[in-house]
């Protein structure tokens, strides 16, 4: 069995190692699912993840323009650990973080309690809803607080299980990859 720092390396190079047709061909199923869910559910407010360009995350961007009646929310990433969330629109001011993410400087800040539905960036997760991230937690933090339907999104197959999940571990709702998508029971 590989520790989550092994799957986490190998399951990065994978992605990193696909070719833009096959990242993009990915990425494009992905998003149609994710169009479809948001259609099925029709969360009022939709918190999402602007992608690590470098390390080849999936781009959900173009969802916005899907659904204007929904509100989108971006995180950022407090020294605490903590995520704050603010609404992201064409007025929000952006700045890369030490980790290349796009972040929100200022704007309207959302409690996360009134957030219906949120998209989780991963790098791989299992069919049990456990995933595996960058390790820092925040995400983890975050989904303990909330009643949202959590929603991971992988460019990965899934994982038959996880056998590192540890007591700070939130287990996923869904789980959407190009190849399937699980509902978590």
């Amino acid at each position: 069995m590989a520790s989550k720092q092994v799957l986490r390396e190998v399951y990065l190079a994978k992605r990193l190692t696909l070719t833009e047709e096959e990242y993009g061909r990915r990425n494009e199923l992905i998003l149609n699912k994710v169009l479809a869910l948001i259609a099925e559910v029709n969360p009022l407010i939709i918190h999402f993840f602007l992608p690590i360009k470098s390390k080849r995350e999936i781009d959900l961007t173009s969802v916005i323009d899907q659904f204007p009646s929904s509100k989108f929310v971006i995180p950022k990433t407090e020294s605490n650990g903590e995520l704050k969330h603010f609404i992201f629109n064409s007025e929000t001011k952006m700045l890369q973080n030490k980790w290349g993410i796009m972040e929100p400087q200022e704007g309207i800040e959302v409690d996360p309690k009134d957030i219906d539905l949120v998209i989780v960036p991963l790098i791989i997760a299992d069919k049990l809803g456990h995933r595996i991230g960058y390790g820092k937690g925040y995400y983890d933090r975050f989904l303990a607080k909330i009643e949202a339907l959590k929603v991971g999104v992988s460019l990965q197959p899934l994982l038959d299980k996880i056998d590192y999940s540890e007591a700070t571990d939130v287990e996923l709702d869904k789980v959407i990859t190009p190849y399937e998508q699980r509902i978590i029971s």
